[in-house]
């Protein structure tokens, strides 16, 4: 069973609360005329009151909530699936979509309800960002890889090897599910921290779409892991944090390249000096 949370705000935070409310771990979102619903399921429902309780005491929106009745929400999430295009020169989509034969480069992903298919302006500038400086024969690090679309594009533009690590087991089973389905090779796929990632060589490029938090508490092992004179690609961060992520970026070592911005986001190019 899932629960519907019904926030009234302003459009300016939906973006603001979508972010937080996927990191706690809600399931899906629709952004209404007077705010935002959030989708989660009922078995944890004590739990996300207490996320938004939270949220309301930084935040300004009310809420209300409702147990709503069984049915299949994967379909349901589906049948209100996009395709994405990026800079014209990658098409995303599901299996039940048409292909872009115009567009020289294709994903196809399954679209789950955690997760998304690369839609959220972070993944969409992450993407922008590999298209205009393809990884050819470089290490990659997908730190956070979700669906698994930034490392295979990356495994696509010529990158080899690839790696990608995700805290969450099912986002590392649907990276697996989504190389296959889309014949690319990775080398490894794995389910936990970066601490967990296999020793090696240093990568020549990061890929690390997560949050502000991940990305503060984990930037001294990044520069490690970074090849020097490699590039870090970051995002998953709002237009208010910027100036502090580059702030403490810079004070470890790393040398800010690119800030590129998307609706109220931004993306970084690093390199490690």
């Amino acid at each position: 069973m899932y629960h519907q949370y019904d926030l009234t705000t302003s459009q300016e935070l939906v973006p603001i609360l979508i972010a937080f409310l996927g990191d706690a771990g809600f399931d899906s979102f629709e952004e209404t005329d007077a705010g935002l619903s959030a989708f989660a399921l009922s078995a944890d429902h004590e739990r996300w009151v207490r996320v938004l309780e939270g949220l309301r005491a930084t935040y300004p929106f009310d809420y209300r909530f409702a147990e709503l009745p069984e049915k299949n929400w994967n379909a349901v999430w589906e049948s209100q699936f996009q395709p994405l295009s990026v800079a014209d020169r990658l098409f995303i989509r599901a299996d039940f979509h048409d292909p872009h034969p115009d567009i020289s480069q294709e994903l196809v992903i399954t679209p789950k309800m955690a997760f998304g298919t690369g839609h959220h302006a972070t993944t969409y500038m992450m993407c922008e960002l590999l298209l205009e400086h393809p990884p050819a024969g470089v290490r990659v690090l997908d730190y956070g890889s979700g669906t698994g679309v930034l490392a295979i594009l990356a495994a696509r533009l010529g990158a080899g090897p690839v790696d990608a690590v995700d805290i969450e087991a099912p986002s590392a089973e649907n990276t697996a599910e989504n190389a296959r389905r889309n014949d690319v090779t990775l080398r490894h796929i794995i389910h936990g921290t970066l601490d967990d990632v296999p020793d090696g060589p240093p990568y020549d490029l990061i890929l690390a779409n997560i949050n502000r938090n991940v990305i503060l508490a984990t930037a001294d092992t990044l520069y490690e892991r970074l090849e020097p004179g490699g590039r870090a690609l970051f995002s998953g961060i709002l237009a208010k944090d910027e100036s502090l992520l580059v702030h403490h970026l810079t004070q470890l070592g790393f040398r800010h390249l690119e800030t590129r911005q998307r609706e109220d986001w931004r993306a970084f190019v690093f390199t490690r000096l």
